[in-house]
């Protein structure tokens, strides 16, 4: 059996062919494409030369919904709401994500005032029935809407989460009425309080539904004229979808590449007994940060894009706009700055030669060694050297200092912006750096992981195999993941545990009805719940892993026991009294079959051919020869002390002097710091 995964990144798309029988593994990048996406999917299965009859899976990761957002290219936006409450998405929340810039604006509502309308029903916040929807009103809505050029529509009711037949009625209506049009329901796309959020995300899919579809569409036709016939799976931040649950929800594809690294690195870390690690992604363009902890990834349910509040449940990863085409520049006080704006994948950097004019930390690399201008993902592109030091050069003289040293600063900058974006996710929550060790991957990752794992007194850091194309990878270590939430607010003390466990079965219904459409045999499911609660009067919440099964009215103490030492970890207090549930999680798993790691029998003589000559690298303010090998060269059991570099195509791993860097069994690189 053969997998692809494909990734697609702001700089370069990713793409491995994994061989579960023989273990073998194709894999390669190609340059991104932003201006036709998939375009660079199709230029990576041609360049690995796969012959996708043989293959049964192709796993994506597409950024087709973020980059609609992000251009401002979705689609015309119809919104029917609850009369009253069409304001709702323009008013939005009162606080200020920049306090002390006066000129800071909220972001334009994606759906102008115009094409906000509101419905003469009503349900109350216990989801009784107040004034049901009228067939007429839904259809003068609907001719207006077509007057208009609206080619997708968002509804969301006032509380629909606590009950949706309004919203399913209303939904049943424009089907009928206007068959061809996209619908997007809030209580299918996140059912949770907050009427602002959850108008928020509904109006997202709406307004991205229509592209995501027309591309996953073309995808699907293009490899099946190269004869794929296998299953195609998107990532979404909990794990993989099919086709027809993506079409059904498509913003469950915002944040889909980085995600497949995490699955990776927790793959991983369990075959060599690690259960706490933070992993860091350095890409062309982005710095993707998360925490595992006992194996588990942190999990966050709201995020945002583009300033517009997402409910959606996935792992948290944050991404700072810190990676290798981060543009240096120097601001009229002086001051030395590396991102957030990236050169991408076009024009690029500097040295790639393809019409960058601003200097990056690519560049600066290059410059002062620690990058083989003749190695570029292994040969294939040949770095301009003369290009980079003309881009640093221009910032060296605005600091008045030579071009090493300003390469050195631009280096030391992104180092730092990322290490306090590290810092600042594990300290705050509740993690202490020394107990973790750090998984470094991406193109970029090699480069900077030896300083930030010192900055932060991690010891160990963890390089896999393939590194440059690890989140693709990983991708093909994820589960089928269905998640679904609803709001149950309720104290501990008067909660229905009938209640509860109807709302369970309900849920775990849908996932079943889901995987088995998905071709998962009912022996591959698993089922996990959660509680999101907090103390009475709290606006945020913990989420409370639940005991799977029936619950009985003794398993409400076992929750709040749970509920209690959560809250300890995450803000280092318990109060004395009773907590509430807010909204109730449950995720439907469809279990895929991994490949297993091989272990290698460990061989300390390091092989012949494996040393490089030696490279100058400028480090701590002069140039000297480090040491430099080839990473396919070495074996298991292989140990170096720094200072030395180890190449490979697509990842250069940087090791200081002072540290030592050994390979394990199953050829992960491990850094000793």
């Amino acid at each position: 059996m053969k997998r692809i995964a494909v990734d697609i990144g702001g700089t370069f798309t990713d793409i491995v062919c994994l061989n579960d029988d023989t273990l073998e593994m194709t894999a390669d990048k190609v340059h991104s494409t932003p201006l036709e996406i998939g375009r660079a999917v199709m230029d990576a299965v041609l360049k690995i030369q796969a012959d996708l009859r043989e293959v049964e899976l192709f796993v994506h990761g597409t950024t087709v919904g973020l980059n609609t957002v992000v251009q401002g290219k979705g689609a015309k936006t119809g919104l029917i709401t609850t009369e009253g409450f069409r304001d709702v998405l323009e008013m939005a929340r009162g606080d200020r994500k920049e306090l002390y810039n006066y000129l800071w604006k909220k972001p334009k509502p994606l759906v102008p005032r115009h094409l906000r309308l509101g419905l003469d029903e009503r349900t109350d916040a216990l989801g009784r029935i107040l004034r049901k929807v009228r067939r007429e009103d839904v259809a003068g809505i609907l001719e207006y809407f077509k007057e208009k050029g609206v080619e997708a529509v968002a509804v969301c009711l006032l509380h629909s989460y606590a009950n949706p037949e309004n919203e399913i009625i209303a939904g049943g209506i424009i089907r009928e009425l206007w068959p061809e049009v996209d619908v997007s329901l809030s209580h299918l796309v996140a059912r949770e309080f907050r009427e602002y959020e959850r108008m928020s995300t509904t109006v997202l899919d709406a307004y991205i539904k229509r592209r995501v579809v027309r591309y996953l569409g073309s995808l699907s036709d293009n490899l099946s004229r190269q004869n794929f016939s296998g299953q195609i799976l998107i990532v979404s931040p909990n794990g993989v979808l099919g086709l027809s649950a993506v079409r059904e929800k498509a913003i469950a594809t915002f944040a889909s590449g980085p995600i497949g690294g995490v699955s990776g690195s927790m793959f991983a870390a369990a075959q060599i007994g690690l259960r706490n690690l933070v992993t860091m992604d350095v890409g062309g363009t982005s710095f993707d940060l998360s925490v595992i902890r006992n194996n588990l990834p942190a999990v966050r349910h709201r995020s945002e894009l583009m300033g517009y509040p997402v409910l959606l449940p996935g792992v948290d990863i944050r991404p700072i706009g810190a990676g290798g085409g981060s543009i240096a520049r120097v601001d009229a006080g002086g001051l030395l700055h590396v991102g957030p704006e990236s050169a991408g994948a076009c024009p690029g950097p500097m040295c790639y030669g393809l019409g960058g004019q601003e200097p990056t930390v690519t560049d600066a690399a290059l410059v002062n060694g620690l990058i083989n201008p003749d190695y570029f993902l292994g040969g294939e592109i040949k770095l301009d050297m003369d290009r980079a030091k003309a881009g640093i050069s221009d910032i060296a003289d605005k600091l008045g200092l030579k071009i090493a040293d300003a390469a050195a600063g631009i280096l030391a900058v992104a180092r730092n912006n990322m290490t306090t974006a590290t810092r600042e996710i594990l300290i705050g929550q509740g993690h202490d750096p020394r107990d973790f060790a750090l998984m470094s991957y991406g193109g970029g990752g090699g480069i900077f992981a030896a300083g930030i794992a010192r900055d932060l007194s991690i010891s160990r850091v963890v390089i896999p195999p393939q590194p440059g194309v690890f989140s693709a990878l990983g991708m093909l270590s994820m589960d089928i993941v269905h998640a679904y939430s609803q709001t149950y607010a309720r104290s501990m003390g008067v909660l229905d545990i009938r209640e509860l466990n109807d709302i369970y079965q309900q849920m775990e219904n849908r996932g079943l009805e889901m995987l088995r459409k998905e071709g998962i045999p009912d022996d591959a499911i698993e089922y996990r719940r959660s509680l999101d609660m907090c103390y009475e009067g709290q606006g945020h919440y913990v989420e409370v892993p639940v005991p799977e099964g029936n619950l009985e009215e003794s398993s409400k103490a076992e929750i709040t026991g749970r509920f209690h030492d959560l809250h300890q970890v995450r803000y280092g207090h318990r109060m004395d009294r009773a907590p509430k549930t807010i909204n109730v999680r449950a995720r439907a798993i469809g279990k895929i079959v991994k490949a297993p790691l091989k272990p290698y029998p460990a061989d300390p003589a390091i092989p012949e051919g494996a040393f490089k000559p030696a490279r100058e690298v400028y480090f701590e303010g002069r140039f000297a020869p480090w040491t430099v090998v080839e990473r396919s060269r070495l074996v298991a059991g292989n140990a170096l002390d720094g200072p030395v570099i180890v190449e490979e195509p697509h990842h250069t791993t940087f090791v200081w002097p002072g540290q030592k860097i050994r390979v394990d069994a199953f050829l992960n690189l491990i850094l000793d710091i």
